[in-house]
């Protein structure tokens, strides 16, 4: 069995198990080996007929339906008045007159219940959302330390700008989860977390030097090809004349969101930012 998002449309899956608990969601796209009652709908171009069954709730629990190709999984369980909470592709599903379908996942067919237990666990959601934002500030660590990609994408060390402004308040948010912190508020902190990070950074990569005046982008593209230059050079002859020059450069800038001048022997290192 194999994890996939919620989002994932039917378009994209034939075959999957949708669970909350040990409440559980079968589902088919028609084409393999579903019930032929999934075909009576008259699908159209760009939809599909599914069967899906549910071993709990309203009935009937057994469902036929016709469905747009960008109808997600989620979108299939709320349709039987339920909300999972992960969905599994598997290799194939056993339809069976009057009785729950077996399910043939990771080699072995399996009855609902045996599904469940070989289900992986649900991960701690403290110790996930640990695991997230020590990735954000890793992350955002190396990029402090990659001069180029500071002065090149200034507006993530800008506090005036209102994305940067509101990744320190997720940040500041969770600094403040204590032991006492219940586990859904954890999960919801850390997942601001990293959302105002990504959004922080995909907007001063986007605007790159556009955030800085002016009069001041050619001389901070200079300083940021000069900081390549130390990072990359062979020799601490070359990596002292890089760093001066940046240092020139930068000081007369006086822009306080860009590298400290006075730090920047420290700062110039062969670091590497992902993605960047």
């Amino acid at each position: 069995m194999i994890q996939v998002p919620l989002t994932t449309t039917i378009l994209d899956v034939e075959r999957a198990v949708l669970t909350a608990g040990d409440d559980v969601l079968v589902v088919t796209r028609a084409g393999h080996h579903e019930n032929p009652q999934a075909r009576r709908g008259r699908a159209t171009r760009g939809e599909y007929p599914v069967t899906q069954w549910r071993n709990s709730g309203p009935l009937p629990r057994k469902v036929h339906r016709v469905v747009p190709e960008y109808a997600t999984l989620l979108s299939l369980g709320i349709a039987q008045e339920w909300r999972p909470e992960r969905a599994f592709v598997v290799e194939d599903v056993r339809w069976r007159p009057f009785l729950p379908p077996l399910i043939w996942a990771d080699g072995a067919e399996l009855t609902i219940d045996a599904f469940l237990a070989a289900c992986p666990p649900l991960p701690d959601p403290r110790t996930d959302g640990e695991a997230r934002v020590a990735e954000v500030r890793a992350t955002y660590g190396r990029m402090l330390t990659d001069v180029a990609y500071r002065i090149e994408n200034a507006a993530l060390f800008d506090t005036a700008v209102p994305t940067t402004r509101q990744f320190e308040t997720a940040m500041a948010m969770w600094a403040d989860v204590s032991a006492s912190t219940p586990d859904d508020e954890v999960a919801r902190r850390a997942a601001m977390a990293v959302l105002a990070f990504d959004t922080a950074r995909a907007h001063a990569e986007t605007v790159g030097l556009a955030h800085l005046p002016a009069q001041a982008r050619d001389r901070a593209r200079r300083a940021a090809g000069a900081a390549r230059l130390a990072r990359a050079a062979a020799t601490d002859a070359e990596r002292a004349a890089a760093q001066d020059q940046v240092v020139r450069i930068l000081r007369p800038l006086a822009l306080y969101y860009l590298p400290d001048p006075d730090r920047l022997p420290r700062a110039i290192s062969p670091t590497r930012v992902p993605g960047v």
